[in-house]
């Protein structure tokens, strides 16, 4: 129950000097220490909800956290985005254990700039960029989940694999690159990701059948890859 919150919170802030109720014109317990106003939010769980409500208040308490039972998932990528999107807002977060009743503040009430993640990220924004545009053609419908994305790895697999199959369907790696246009063309055959290639003897590779179903599924993706220009 978010009651059981409230006694621990309301001790946690009267030992550092602030006077606190409860439900003070709907907030669920307000305090004051000299001129500094806080706000705490009582959720059971921190969900999207908790976090609407704690940007509301922000509206008229310049200081507010979500009050909530320890997360047992707090190490989780889930409750680190959550944790993510309270710094950006510059909602404290202050968790109850529900064994020991103990009170701990997991992230202060301040805004944490943008800079300070994007900085962090600098990796992921390359990446994110080096694949766009190594992309020979844009074909992915965004929104969609459980479907065969067309990545840049995906078209050199699929090169590839036409170069075989035009190669009589069994070839050596430097063939297929010199055909293909790919680079890395050895390692696909080798690494064999989609299972369309099978290592039929040292250094001579051939298409298997789900390779052959795959040259039929990829027909017209294979022929535009065909056409655009390569890199």
């Amino acid at each position: 129950m978010e009651r059981d919150l409230f006694g621990p919170i309301k001790t946690f802030f009267e030992e550092q000097g602030y006077v606190c109720d409860g439900e003070v014109n709907d907030i669920d317990i307000f305090m004051q220490k000299e001129d500094d106003s806080v706000a705490v939010e009582l959720k059971q769980t921190l969900d999207f909800r908790a976090i609407q409500q704690a940007a509301l208040r922000q509206k008229i308490v310049e200081t507010v956290y979500i009050g909530t039972f320890m997360p047992k998932d707090r190490n989780s990528s889930s409750f680190r985005d959550k944790l993510y999107l309270l710094k950006r807002l510059g909602i404290g977060l202050i968790a109850v254990s529900k064994r020991s009743r103990n009170v701990t503040v997991l992230s202060e009430p301040v805004v944490s700039e943008l800079s300070v993640f994007q900085a962090r990220n600098k990796g992921k924004k390359k990446a994110l960029e080096k694949e766009f545009q190594r992309r020979r053609i844009k074909s992915n419908t965004g929104g969609v989940t459980g479907v065969k994305l067309m990545t840049r790895y995906r078209e050199d697999a699929l090169l590839v694999l036409n170069a075989l199959f035009v190669l009589g369907g069994e070839a050596a790696p430097k063939d297929v690159k010199r055909l293909s246009f790919v680079d890395k063309a050895a390692n696909i055959l080798r690494d064999n990701h989609y299972g369309w290639f099978s290592r039929v003897r040292n250094g001579v590779y051939s298409i298997t059948d789900s390779g052959y179903q795959a040259l039929d599924e990829y027909e017209e993706t294979i022929n535009l890859l065909k056409a655009t220009p390569r890199d």
